[in-house]
């Protein structure tokens, strides 16, 4: 099929070349400002806008190419009787944004379709977002923030990247990223079979910080070589918002997540079910959103740690030793779980807040020995394997400070930060002849049940994404 898009938006493009077949891409340079103004000045219907925008569009693209279809594409925002555009300045963004806090306003988007100059179908989509109330101090701080992502959106925000800010959204994702690709998917197939394109499933990875994931390398690596109609994107969700967003997200669509630190205890909470295995560890590290929008948690640090030692070090024997555990949040309970089941005879941990280190060896297993975080020097000459699954040392992080001097040069090391790939203590420990495993193994080897959960394919761990997550 000839197939044009009437638009260079990347965003749109994204999700088509997802979704179907390759098409062009034109840019049909209206002039939207004065179309937008003129319309208003006509009292046209804040519904129908978009519609008029989107015709001008796929018209002007198919006077020039009359055999193709071409699809045009628009989207607005309507708050309280008037069109926001995209914000001219920074002090506009707030302007903006202090009228819109607190209350809902909707982002009316159309598509049309053009053939031989004429149009041949239309269909326009209506989402209701409700945005959180928000101080000026607030408001400025993110509009300081986010300015250059959002000068050129409508409304001066890009909801992929901040869905934070809404406390209840009704819609679909792809009419709010401004296209509607199951409605346009559908009409194509209907006058041409060969036509076999999918809705894209969207999956995203939450945490804070979020922008050192290899998540959406890794994932994006596999849907394209398993030629599946989809998309994985990072999300930086701030620990107070981080349930409601996550209803959010599932709410308009999104299949499924991953979760990291700060989050992974309250994913748990916040499933309609879960695995045993997420369960028995307290936290989870994985979500799947079923049709009807409810959410199982499950939990797979666990097997990716093991999965990652195995993989990258054939001599560590779980009856080898003590370990000791560095860190005591989400991925700490996964490690405990996973080496206590693996027949590790003692385990000391050890944490900056020392209670909760207790809390977790008293629910876990009287094999595990707490220790003091300023004592845990003392633990290592007693111990076969040292795994740190603090943040510490990660980039922009505090280093994690500990003296190995004292650990036998046979012990284990491995850290689960892979940002750097080799953090400071692999470097430390390498340096005394000790073995190490980097986190990045353990990222790769934990993502695949997800995948396999979200898109039915089982992904290979192979040197191919090995070096594509490491470089």
């Amino acid at each position: 099929m000839d197939f044009i898009l009437a638009s260079k938006s990347k965003t749109r493009c994204d999700i088509l070349q997802s979704a179907m077949p390759p098409f062009k891409s034109v840019s049909p340079n209206i002039d939207e400002k004065n179309i937008i103004k003129s319309l208003l000045m006509e009292d046209t219907p804040h519904y129908d806008i978009p519609n008029v925008l989107a015709e001008f569009k796929a018209r002007k693209i198919s006077t020039k190419h009359p055999i193709s279809w071409v699809l045009g594409c628009d989207q607005i925002l309507s708050f309280d009787g008037e069109v926001f555009g995209k914000p001219v300045s920074n002090d506009a963004l707030c302007d903006n944004l202090m009228l819109m806090a607190g209350k809902t306003h909707k982002l009316i988007t159309a598509n049309v379709i053009y053939k031989d100059t004429k149009p041949m179908w239309r269909y326009t989509a209506e989402s209701h977002l409700k945005m959180y109330s928000m101080t000026r101090s607030e408001i400025k701080n993110y509009s300081e923030t986010f300015w250059h992502q959002v000068q050129h959106s409508s409304g001066g925000y890009c909801f992929e990247n901040t869905p934070h800010l809404f406390s209840t959204v009704k819609g679909n994702w792809f009419d709010i990223m401004g296209i509607s690709i199951t409605q346009v998917l559908q009409f194509l197939k209907q006058h041409d079979r060969s036509i076999i394109g999918k809705t894209p499933k969207i999956v995203a990875v939450l945490g804070s910080p979020i922008s050192h994931s290899k998540s959406p390398i890794m994932h994006r690596h596999w849907l394209k070589k398993n030629k599946i109609a989809g998309d994985y994107i990072a999300i930086d969700v701030p620990k107070e918002k981080f349930s409601q967003t996550v209803k959010v997200l599932a709410d308009v669509g999104i299949s499924g997540f991953n979760v990291t630190l700060p989050h992974k205890e309250e994913a748990l909470t916040l499933a309609d079910s879960h695995t045993e295995q997420a369960k028995k560890i307290g936290a989870a590290n994985t979500l799947f959103v079923d049709i009807n929008g409810a959410i199982k948690a499950d939990n797979t640090d666990g097997y990716g740690f093991m999965a990652n030692l195995k993989a990258n070090n054939a001599n560590w024997l779980p009856s080898a030793g003590s370990a000791m555990v560095l860190g005591a949040g989400g991925a700490a309970r996964a490690i405990l779980v996973s080496l206590l089941e693996a027949g590790v005879p003692k385990i000391y941990l050890s944490n900056r807040t020392m209670a909760t280190s207790q809390k977790l060896a008293d629910y876990f297993s009287p094999k595990i020995e707490v220790i003091d975080w300023d004592k845990k020097d003392t633990c290592l000459p007693n111990i076969s394997l040292l795994i740190n699954t603090t943040s510490l040392g990660m980039a922009d992080k505090p280093p994690l400070n500990i003296n190995l001097s004292s650990l036998a040069k046979k012990a284990l090391v491995t850290d689960l930060v892979y940002a750097p790939i080799k953090t400071p203590l692999l470097v430390q420990a390498e340096e005394m002849g000790c073995d190490i495993v980097t986190g990045v193994g353990m990222l790769i080897h934990q993502g695949v049940p997800g995948f396999n959960g979200w898109f039915g394919i089982l992904p290979k761990v192979d040197n191919e994404i090995t070096e594509l997550v490491t470089r």
